[in-house]
């Protein structure tokens, strides 16, 4: 018995030297690539079907007061967040309580009708895959109108990136309006915002395009039918039975400290923001938090997941883009429910990109891994910093293999 406990001892430390050193690796790796880059700083995390395997922060959260970046700091993760309109829909269907073939007026307090297609019907189905119809306005910049700022924006346009000048135009006159309401702005003729630039010259159903504020009306559809608002339903929902204890969906509700600063491609370091229509893009987190959410993703498939059905995860996380669904329209991109699926099904991914930040997120159902990589700086205007992200994501799945030895 003495000899068997000793050699399970050394057994086990042998183990937890060799994981270690491939943890101790992977930091050396990431951190060489933090020093040549021009990143701020972020984080990341690689997780199993079972438990986070790596998670760590580099380089500054804040710069100004030098302030670390770490698996604990907490961003606002852009589109990413439209996953959890994904899991809130497919609750819903669980429960009887919506079809994903409900014409989207029949859960609605006002009418989207199509200006072009007007006995057309706007299915569920469709917001859910960004084949309604429905845009983000002419130049995609109608939903610039969501963005609240919690200080000055008023920039000139030599301080900003190219391009970067009439999006801040519109920023510094945004005010606060109820989420509903800046809907029914955006679609409902007669809206403040309406134009029927809001919608594709083509029928709903027969092509994709991909929507930000498509995605929050279904957001705005889960609130109709639960009677509660979004940010409350997907607390009790998804993030409390996930003990997802650091996500939040008001910036007054996080801890002081604890929110990464945000800072444009060129550097420019800007207020904090929350968004008008929060679902599609609004929920603050940070990488060890989200991995509880990407290994309930990930058990999902396996029929292990706590939010909803296998059967539901599979669907979710499966092509929506077929003949069965759309038996008049063929076609070349591939997409599930609110998440983007290769042509394979194997790989499930989700980025996002907003003001300050860049997110991006994916995990393979052959190899039931998955990695996480959150930043505070934007990519656009500066053709050094995605090559720097490729850097990262490879290192990461590089290393996948050998920690889950």
């Amino acid at each position: 018995m003495k000899n068997y406990l000793t050699l399970g001892f050394i057994c086990w430390a042998v183990f937890v030297t060799n994981g270690q050193n491939v943890k101790d690796s992977l930091t050396l790796q990431l951190t060489a690539i933090a020093e040549r880059s021009q990143l701020p700083g972020f984080s990341v995390a690689i997780v199993s079907k079972d438990t986070i395997l790596y998670s760590k922060g580099f380089g500054f959260a804040d710069l100004e007061n030098t302030i670390p970046f770490s698996e604990k700091t907490i961003l606002n993760i852009g589109s990413v967040t439209k996953t959890l309109i994904g899991i809130s829909l497919m609750q819903l269907v669980e429960a009887g309580r919506i079809s994903m073939s409900d014409n989207i007026n029949d859960h609605l307090p006002f009418k989207v009708v199509h200006p072009h297609y007007p006995e057309a019907t706007i299915t569920i189905r469709q917001l859910a895959t960004h084949t309604s119809s429905l845009t983000d306005g002419k130049d995609d910049l109608l939903i610039e109108r969501s963005y609240l700022f919690q200080g000055p924006v008023d920039f000139k346009a030599h301080e900003l990136p190219q391009d970067y000048y009439p999006y801040f135009q519109i920023y510094k006159e945004n005010k606060d309006i109820p989420m509903g309401q800046f809907l029914k702005d955006a679609y409902a003729k007669g809206g403040k915002f309406y134009s029927e630039a809001n919608f594709l010259n083509e029928p709903p159903g027969s092509s994709y395009a991909y929507t930000n504020l498509g995605a929050t009306l279904l957001a705005y559809i889960v609130e109709q039918i639960t009677q509660t608002s979004f940010a409350d339903y997907t607390t009790q929902s998804i993030l409390l039975p996930l003990k997802m204890k650091n996500s939040y969906w008001k910036i007054n509700q996080i801890p002081q400290g604890n929110l990464a600063s945000h800072y444009l491609s060129n550097g420019l370091l800007l207020p904090n923001y929350e968004l008008i229509t929060y679902p599609d893009g609004g929920l603050f987190t940070n990488v060890d938090d989200f991995s509880l959410y990407l290994i309930d993703m990930i058990k999902g498939i396996n029929g292990e997941g706590k939010l909803l059905k296998e059967s539901s995860y599979k669907e979710l996380m499966s092509n929506q883009l077929n003949t069965k669904n759309f038996p008049n329209t063929s076609f070349t991109t591939s997409k599930g429910i609110m998440w983007s699926v290769n042509k394979d099904g194997d790989n499930i991914s989700m980025n996002g990109a907003d003001p300050g930040i860049v997110t991006y997120t994916l995990f393979t159902t052959k190899g039931n891994v998955g990695i996480v990589f959150f930043t505070n700086k934007s990519f656009y205007g500066n053709d050094t910093l995605e090559p720097d992200f490729r850097k990262i994501r490879a290192t990461l799945f590089q290393n996948v293999r050998k920690l889950l030895k």
